[in-house]
């Protein structure tokens, strides 16, 4: 009898064992396998495209997956350090450049001549300036702040084409370029500094943008202290009057 009844009580703990429950067990335990190298060497797996491979086999080729991923991580960091840096030498120059401007029509002046030899457009935009060039609307500049930065230090990607009536009405710029737009946040000096390029890859939103904002604030600054007119043009225009 009580040998019958150790063979029903082997039936119900082999039911019991199902595939989930073993499952499970291994999970709660992933060192069980540490002092049993003669078994893992005997367990084997299905692949599809390798038909039945050993479990040693599945983890050196988990192990060799996630090498590579990390490889091209690394690579793709590396890559992205490495322009973050060719764009800090690029505008390190335009910042002395702007320190010794002595007006707001040499600010601008400095921006678009370094651009221009980076083979990109710069823009300054103010709200409600005199001139059309330079000048953004407040309803302009609120609805772009709101699409587009919403308390963020910058935008950079493409923009369509509603976005780009905003920031510059009828004026061409590229269609299929890329932008970094880059409040003004000054008390009186509302508006934006702007980049453009051709390409749609230039300007990028994984582009660390530390040395970008720099510039945006000293801009910010110089167009609170500097004048819009200079005093030779100012002493030009009494001697026409």
């Amino acid at each position: 009898m009580s040998e019958k009844k150790g063979t029903v009580l082997s039936e119900f703990e082999a039911n019991y064992l199902t595939e989930e429950v073993i499952a499970q067990y291994l999970a709660d335990h992933p060192d069980f396998f540490k002092d049993r190298e003669s078994l893992v060497e005997t367990l084997s797996l299905p692949c599809h495209q390798q038909g039945t491979v050993s479990l040693v086999g599945v983890q050196l080729q988990r192990q060799r997956e996630r090498i590579e991923a990390l490889e091209e991580e690394i690579t793709t960091l590396m890559s992205l350090a490495a322009r973050n840096d060719k764009t800090f030498y690029e505008f390190m120059a335009l910042q002395e450049a702007l320190l010794k401007c002595s007006n707001l029509p040499s600010v601008v002046r400095a921006i678009e001549a370094t651009a221009h030899d980076l083979g990109l457009k710069g823009y300054v935009k103010l709200l409600n300036h005199k001139d059309d060039t330079h000048a953004i609307s407040m309803e302009n500049w609120q609805r772009f702040n709101t699409n587009h930065l919403n308390g963020k230090a910058a935008y950079l990607g493409r923009l369509r084409q509603a976005d780009r009536q905003l920031l510059f009405g009828q004026h061409p710029v590229p269609e299929m370029g890329s932008y970094v737009v880059m409040p003004l946040k000054r008390q009186f000096a509302q508006g934006f500094l702007i980049f453009s390029s051709d390409e749609g890859g230039h300007f990028q939103p994984d582009m660390d943008t530390l040395f970008l904002r720099h510039l945006a604030m000293l801009v910010s600054y110089l167009c609170e202290s500097l004048e819009w007119q200079s005093n030779e043009d100012v002493h030009v225009e009494s001697h026409t009057a």
